[in-house]
């Protein structure tokens, strides 16, 4: 992510915690962004895993 390093690692690792299988990355090329494809039935972990690691 631009100007910021680690943060793709964070969410990844966020994801890998929960057990979450990431089947789909992309970024933008503006960097500002990262879009990750999982599995409906994880849709849910996925949210908060990931709001667990950057919000709470």
């Amino acid at each position: 992510m631009v100007n910021t390093e680690g943060t793709a690692a964070r969410v990844f690792t966020a994801l890998a915690n929960a057990k979450v299988n990431v089947r789909m990355i992309d970024q933008g090329s503006s960097e500002i962004n990262i879009i990750v494809a999982v599995e409906e039935k994880d849709y849910r972990k996925t949210i908060e895993a990931i709001y667990n690691e950057f919000v709470k």
